[in-house]
């Protein structure tokens, strides 16, 4: 990833939302509960089962979010959406079909968190999606820090989490570890938020 010369990122916002007031948030804030969507991969026309929530960061949280996009203005007011993609295979496990599955859902999620990324930019806010296999930005430039969403979601969600080993593994309350994490970011409001991802839904009925 090129490195930009410029003090101020091309991706923020030239206006900036509401989400927090001038008093810090010690805790981050559940502003939409697990969401579950269908929406589709419009390169592929294959639809997927998605569920998503919305929440605005406690100031420890942007802190650390600050060290993953360092250039990004208004950090405190970031809205965090972890994600999760239903799965057919226990991502847990090793095998082809398993490795297949895993390259589908990264590229579902990716394309899905792009439309949402751009969509929000055009109206003028920032907005990004980690890579779920390296942590780093997919719009912004790096930071030192990565964003690890197995652990931001447990943080958010309270959602379980089993060691194995050398291993972390979320189990969601529906899927168990049927799922593929990723997360998205942006300093848009949660209403604009809700109307972009409402733009992306499919009906069970549509191809």
């Amino acid at each position: 990833m090129h490195q930009s010369t410029s003090t101020v990122s091309p991706y923020v916002p030239i206006k900036s939302s509401s989400n927090s007031s001038k008093k810090r948030n010690t805790r981050s804030v559940t502003l939409l509960p697990p969401t579950i969507i269908n929406t589709i991969n419009k390169k592929t026309q294959k639809k997927f089962i998605l569920e998503f929530s919305i929440h605005l960061a406690s100031s420890r949280f942007a802190r650390e979010l600050k060290s993953v996009f360092p250039q990004v203005e208004y950090i405190e007011r970031c809205l965090v959406v972890p994600t999760f993609l239903k799965c057919t295979h226990d991502l847990v496990g090793i095998g082809a079909a398993i490795d297949n599955e895993k390259d589908e859902k990264l590229e579902d999620f990716v394309g899905w968190g792009k439309e949402i990324c751009q969509k929000l930019r055009d109206r003028g806010y920032w907005a990004d999606l980690t890579d779920p296999c390296s942590g780093y930005p997919i719009f912004s430039e790096r930071g030192p820090s990565i964003y690890p969403d197995v652990q931001g979601a447990v943080e958010l969600l309270k959602y379980d989490l089993h060691n194995a080993g050398c291993c972390h593994i979320l189990l969601h309350p529906k899927w168990g570890s049927k799922v593929y994490p990723g997360t998205l970011f942006t300093t848009a409001s949660d209403l604009e938020l809700k109307q972009v991802i409402s733009e992306t839904i499919v009906s069970e009925s549509e191809s």
